[in-house]
């Protein structure tokens, strides 16, 4: 019995570890707010870390700039905790499905042992569990700035929630 409950609280923690606090949340909404306008006018992502320093602060890295479909976050100081990656997806591009997360992204963020936030074209903001590889929309079309040449659902309906292999499956991998 104490086995058990031992296993349900370890297992409780880990996935309580893995949710975003609201602290993180509001964090990373404000920054989205100022930078998926600047990556959609420029037309390329734009990436980093949430971190938390020293002092116990939530900051940002410095923002690292990428190409239209790609971003390399900087180097994290030592002395900085990572809590999650972020990153945009740059502007609207017809053909490409930006309006949630690539499978690149997911396996990424599962890689590192992160989890990860990404701001869309259409304005969605995405939460990526590190651990699972599962995905939900914090908030959806147009709750962040969107680019105005975008055109919704080009790639049909965008769920509120998915799977990797669901994923895989929106974007014909196996």
């Amino acid at each position: 019995m104490r086995l058990i409950l031992a296993c349900m609280i370890s297992l409780m923690t880990t996935l309580m570890g893995q949710a975003q606090s609201s602290e993180e949340t509001e964090f990373i909404t404000a920054l989205f707010m100022n930078m998926n306008p600047l990556s959609i006018e420029f037309n390329r992502e734009v990436c980093g870390y949430l971190v938390r320093d020293p002092s116990g602060d939530l900051v940002s890295t410095k923002a690292s700039w990428g190409g239209p479909a790609s971003c390399a976050s900087l180097p994290v100081p030592p002395e900085m905790q990572i809590l999650s990656s972020w990153h945009t997806h740059a502007a609207w591009g017809e053909g490409y499905d930006g309006e949630v997360p690539s499978t690149i992204d997911v396996e990424g963020d599962m890689r590192q042992g992160v989890n990860g936030w990404v701001a869309t074209p259409g304005g969605r903001l995405w939460f990526v569990n590190g651990q699972t590889g599962d995905i939900h929309q914090v908030c959806g079309r147009d709750c962040l700035p969107s680019d105005p040449n975008f055109f919704p659902e080009e790639h049909g309906p965008v769920a509120k929630r998915y799977t990797l292999d669901g994923l895989r499956a929106r974007f014909g991998q196996r």
